[in-house]
């Protein structure tokens, strides 16, 4: 049974690092707090294909107009390099244009951003409005989550719910964790959320994720 287990957790991972649906749990926590938030204005730290997107949009058009609703969304799409590839631990992505097409689909205003947010974000950031709900869920090296964190900072509002993914409680080489947890607790409420995923890997053994909320005090 425990070897049953390992197999069917090693190829969820496969699943994933290629893109494909998988059993990982924790994204269902995203949606109510996107309820949470009563979110219109939704930014994303790793559009990827967009999927993710969509799912956050359709819940926000549940309570506001689909033309009211709008999402930011920073990738690198088709300018990732093979360096980019490895040193962020990420995945492949697929064009701008594709994912574009797919999230014009749902009605909202769509604002996507290509390339490193080291660059995107310092130049970006400064001309948006505050977000009602975040998802930083891009790069894994701590130097971009660390980036990433530092500008989404800079567009939250009182009630702005911020969610990292990645948080790997077991790892302070890269992922969320150093960033998540070296967050100032007299200024953000910073909370772990429950539910998490185990994934047996050839390159990191069991790698555990949790999602991460931070919200303002």
């Amino acid at each position: 049974m425990r070897n049953m287990k390992m197999i069917t957790s090693f190829k969820s991972a496969i699943r994933r690092m290629l893109g494909l649906p998988g059993d990982a749990r924790r994204y269902a926590q995203l949606f109510p707090r996107v309820r949470e938030a009563q979110a219109k204005r939704i930014m994303e730290v790793g559009t990827w294909r967009g999927d993710r997107a969509v799912q956050m949009i359709e819940v926000a058009k549940k309570m506001h107009p689909a033309n009211h609703v709008e999402y930011y969304g920073f990738d690198l799409f088709e300018v990732m390099s093979p360096d980019q590839y490895q040193r962020e631990i990420s995945k492949q992505p697929p064009s701008q244009e594709e994912v574009e097409q797919k999230l014009n689909a749902t009605g909202a205003g769509i604002h996507l951003f290509k390339g490193n947010t080291l660059q995107t974000m310092p130049r970006v950031v400064p001309k948006l409005p505050i977000m009602d709900f975040v998802f930083i869920d891009g790069g894994h090296s701590l130097e971009t989550i660390a980036n990433d964190w530092h500008y989404t900072e800079k567009l939250m509002g009182p009630h702005t719910i911020v969610i990292f993914d990645d948080y790997w409680p077991y790892r302070t080489d890269a992922g969320a964790k150093p960033i998540v947890d070296g967050i100032d607790t007299h200024t953000f409420s910073v909370e772990i959320l429950p539910v998490q995923d185990r994934f047996q890997n050839a390159d990191f053994g069991e790698l555990v994720i949790n999602l991460a909320k931070v919200t303002r005090r």
